[in-house]
């Protein structure tokens, strides 16, 4: 394993300068700011170094033709031309020759070179010739010369001698290029009057050559003063042309022409030939380096990615990488010393690489080279110290051996017993003095910012600072997750829950303390629920079998006595008993029914037979069914109910118990001698029956109460009832899905029972379904 990770690192090296040439190779053969699209140019003449020279030639030729009268008699230079002429004072005029303008330049050391540049090799000037007095009277150079201020017409004679040597430049560079010497470049400028034969003045390369063939050498750009568009198959139009040309235009003609065109095939051994060649040599040499680039990044991130997979081996339990000397310091330690670890290299290289660099490499690439051997140190020093925090991330060391680990610990255990207030306030008091102190440092360091130290200590602070701030967040918004999850259990618990348990990973200090207790509370309410639901099941189950028990002897005494009252035994008193036995027996048989009821209805094993019922015809037949037992009383029963039908999905056999306990209700507990009320209200979709009377005895309690079972409302149980009543018809109801409710105002006692309506239309759709 470690000589395959020698490899690998000997291969990633390799590849690392394979990227470092890559780019030298780039950065030696391209053209500078001009990004990677120039290789996408197939021919030169494409290129932007084409339009270049291009501009760089009109500008040319068309200097030439300003200046080749000025300089030629006969079609050859004729150095008896006058350039220019001046006076001093109430000195008389004095004419300059072109003769007398070289000489006197030589004297002062200006000339041309071979590449037709005037330079000066004595830099020792005549002060009487460099003083402003020569008054310029004209120059031939320079006919329309307008002058801004009075003092332009003042000059000296050296300026007036190197004016005429860089009009001297322009004119030998198109003459001795051009015209002399081969060219791949062709020009003809022609002014020309409309009623003459011959052209006032004629500049040109092309011998007798048309303007067709002119344009089919290649590319090329075409003028006319007949229009004001130049037509071209350049990739951008030259500038400066019409301009120049109506300035040339001495011999104020008529019409004038320019065309200028390059040979593409470059048969003339000239500029365009040469860079054309460098072009090609220039764009082979880019690919080749874009290629040792893509490769040597592509070879970089395989073998960083073996590297850092292979940076421990596994065991069962954990991750155990390969852990060295460096890895055992703590973690902020490592990073400070891999960057002073980097400072000191970098010191290092300017002091000795660099003046190696400087005796090997040439002056013109010092700085590339210098920065190319500043970012290989910065990356090995970086990659040093990241592979050492990669073995400490595999081995869990990474955070457990930080000082910032064993700070929060040591915190953690000065404040976990601590309130949440001195918690919260002790964290926000630390955040806000590292912040304090970390701006006033960096503040600091930025007085000094010249210093590379200072730069490298603020980048330092910067990114500590950025730190501490993130580890702020993220420790309050561990502590806001953990009260989350504290909110959430004790919302599961509240909305009948009762069985629900937090998971207590990832929780600690008091927040750990609270999840606990919380468990505790959720497992002793659901003990209470669960021996709750036992009693209650067993009260069920005791009653269903003691009313089973008493029912079958309650059936053999009610048909004894039934079969006695037959024997019509003598005696008044006899009959009396025989009376009393069957009431009493009678009013057993209900109770015990009303048991079963009442435990069926609760426990929710009562079988529904839910249809649609006409509710206000329901209560019409209830009314009658309770209007002479009501008389009995004298209860005078005022009806208030709707004409039109109402329907509701119940079940008939057990909405009239409902109803039925409810008037045997009001029958038992109202004032004698009073009225009760009923009546039926629809409000949106739900219908709502309310029954309501006056009660007899004092209503001294609540209305929940009247609910529970055996709780009447007759306290001294002067009549008859099991106090069974309005329990069984609150459960009917709720397991029909209505509501059941009970108001008391003083003696006025009201009960209201409301279920869903159910439209005709959707009765039909049922019906007919």
């Amino acid at each position: 394993m470690r000589i395959k990770k020698n490899f690998a690192v000997v291969l990633h090296v390799i590849f690392l300068f394979t990227v470092v040439a890559g780019i030298s190779i780039m950065y030696l053969h391209s053209q500078i700011g001009a990004g990677i699209g120039w290789i996408s140019d197939n021919r030169y003449e494409d290129s932007d170094a084409f339009q270049q020279q291009f501009q760089s030639d009109i500008n040319h030729i068309l200097k030439y033709a300003a200046y080749r009268d000025v300089f030629e008699s006969d079609g050859s230079l004729d150095l008896s031309k006058q350039m220019f002429s001046v006076s001093r004072g109430d000195s008389p005029e004095v004419i300059y020759t072109l003769e007398e303008v070289l000489r006197y330049a030589k004297s002062q050391g200006f000339y041309l070179n071979e590449n037709f540049e005037v330079v000066n090799d004595t830099f020792i000037y005549d002060n009487a010739s460099t003083a402003r007095d020569q008054y310029v009277n004209w120059r031939a150079y320079d006919p329309n010369a307008t002058l801004k201020e009075p003092g332009d017409a003042y000059t000296s004679l050296l300026d007036l001698c190197r004016e005429v040597l860089n009009c001297l430049s322009e004119y030998y560079t198109v003459h001795y290029r051009m015209l002399v010497n081969p060219s791949n470049f062709y020009f003809q400028i022609v002014y020309q009057d409309e009623d003459q034969t011959e052209p006032d003045a004629i500049f040109s390369n092309t011998g007798n050559m048309t303007l067709d063939e002119i344009k089919n050498l290649g590319r090329y750009c075409y003028l006319t003063s007949d229009s004001i568009f130049i037509e071209t198959n350049l990739g951008e139009i030259p500038q400066n042309i019409t301009v120049s040309m109506e300035n040339n235009n001495l011999y104020d003609a008529d019409s004038y022409y320019i065309i200028a065109a390059v040979d593409t095939t470059y048969s003339a051994p000239d500029v365009y030939a040469d860079q054309a060649d460098g072009y090609q040599t220039l764009r082979s040499h880019f690919l080749e380096g874009l290629a040792a680039l893509l490769v040597g990044i592509l070879g970089c991130i395989v073998t960083l990615y073996y590297l850092i997979l292979v940076s421990g081996y596994k065991t069962e339990e954990r991750v155990n990488p390969y852990l060295h000397g460096f890895d055992i310091i703590t973690t902020e330690s490592c990073i400070a010393m891999t960057a002073l670890s980097t400072m000191f290299a970098l010191f290092l290289g300017e002091k000795i690489i660099y003046r190696l660099i400087h005796l090997l490499v040439v002056e013109a690439e010092w700085d590339y080279a210098e920065r190319i051997t500043r970012a290989l140190i910065i990356y090995g020093c970086c990659m040093t110290g990241a592979f050492s925090l990669l073995r400490r991330y595999k081995s869990r060391q990474l955070w457990e051996n930080s000082i910032i680990h064993h700070v929060t610990q040591n915190i953690e255990t000065y404040f976990a017993n601590g309130t949440f207030s001195k918690r919260l306030a002790c964290l926000y008091g630390g955040f806000i003095s590292v912040q304090v102190l970390a701006l006033s440092l960096i503040g600091l360091c930025l007085r000094f910012w010249q210093s590379p130290a200072a730069k490298v200590i603020t980048i330092l602070l910067a990114g500590g600072l950025i730190a501490v701030d993130y580890l702020a967040f993220h420790r309050l918004y561990l502590s806001s997750t953990q009260e989350d999850r504290i909110a959430d259990a004790i919302s599961m618990i509240a909305s009948g829950d009762t069985g629900y348990q937090m998971d207590l990973d990832g929780l600690s200090g008091k927040e750990l303390g609270l999840g606990k207790m919380i468990n505790s509370i959720g497992t002793g309410l659901e003990q209470a629920l669960k021996e709750q639901l036992k009693s209650e099941r067993m009260k069920t189950d005791l009653i269903t079998n003691v009313s089973h028990d008493i029912k079958t002897p309650l059936t053999s005494i009610i048909s004894y006595v039934d079969l006695l009252k037959r024997e019509n035994l003598p005696g008044e008193k006899v009959q009396e008993y025989l009376k009393i036995l069957d009431q009493k027996s009678q009013r057993l048989k209900n109770l015990t029914e009303d048991l079963v009821e009442v435990s069926k209805a609760s426990s929710g094993n009562l079988k529904l037979d839910m249809t649609t019922i006409n509710f206000v015809e329901m209560i019409w037949q209830t009314n009658g069914e309770f209007e002479e037992k009501f008389e009995t009383r004298h209860l005078e029963l005022v009806s208030n109910l709707p004409d039109e039908s109402i329907l509701i999905r119940a079940d008939g056999r057990r909405l009239w118990r409902v109803l039925e306990n409810l008037y045997n209700n009001t029958f038992k507990y109202a004032m004698e001698h009073s009225r009760v009320y009923t009546d039926i209200a629809k409000v949106d979709n739900m219908v709502y029956f309310t029954i309501k009377n006056v009660s007899e005895n004092p209503l001294n309690f609540q209305a929940d109460e009247l609910t529970e079972r055996f709780v009447r409302g007759d306290v001294s149980r002067a009549t008859e009832g099991s106090g069974l009543g309005l329990s069984i018809a609150k459960s009917l109801t709720k397991l029909q899905k209505g509501t059941f409710e009970i108001m008391i105002d003083g003696d006025l006692f009201k009960v209201r029972v409301g279920f869903p309506v159910v439209e005709k239309v959707e009765k039909v759709e049922k019906t007919e379904k």
